[in-house]
């Protein structure tokens, strides 16, 4: 019995994981800091007209998906989107949280949340409006980029 139990200590010794090793593998933790400083750099960049930090996360072939099913193909296009956003409306605050992240392999990484906005028209009236997002971060060299971003 003992020589039992002390082969099945060595072995659920050589079986416990090592934690750092495995966290570096884990492309859920890797893509994180692309992924909140992309979200706090929109908030702030959206309100400023900061297209390019706006755009900076972007792959060069990646697509945006409007909620009216537009698509945007390309950083070039996505840029121009944004630089032909309405002049006549304010965005006086903006964030966008994360609420999720999944593996979907070793170099892509699924994120949902939602943004919001506050927005003021010419006429002066504020109005809140809040949606919903779905990005695919893809491992690009050292780095994570948005491929794909659907907006609800």
């Amino acid at each position: 019995m003992k020589r039992i139990f002390v082969i099945l200590a060595a072995a659920s010794a050589l079986a416990v994981p090592d934690v750092a090793a495995a966290q570096s593998a884990n492309p859920v933790l890797e893509a994180a800091p692309f992924i909140d400083r992309a979200n706090q750099d929109w908030g702030k960049a959206i309100v400023t007209g900061d297209v390019a930090t706006i755009v900076a996360p972007y792959a060069e072939d990646s697509v945006f998906v409007l909620p009216d099913g537009r698509a945007f193909r390309g950083k070039a296009a996505i840029r121009q989107m944004y630089e032909s956003r309405p002049k006549t409306t304010q965005i006086l605050e903006a964030a966008a949280s994360s609420d999720g992240r999944v593996a979907a392999g070793p170099d892509d990484v699924y994120e949902w949340g939602s943004a919001s906005a506050t927005v003021k028209s010419q006429g002066g009236t504020a109005r809140h409006s809040l949606g919903h997002f779905l990005t695919v971060w893809h491992r690009q060299g050292n780095q994570w980029v948005i491929t794909r971003n659907l907006a609800f």
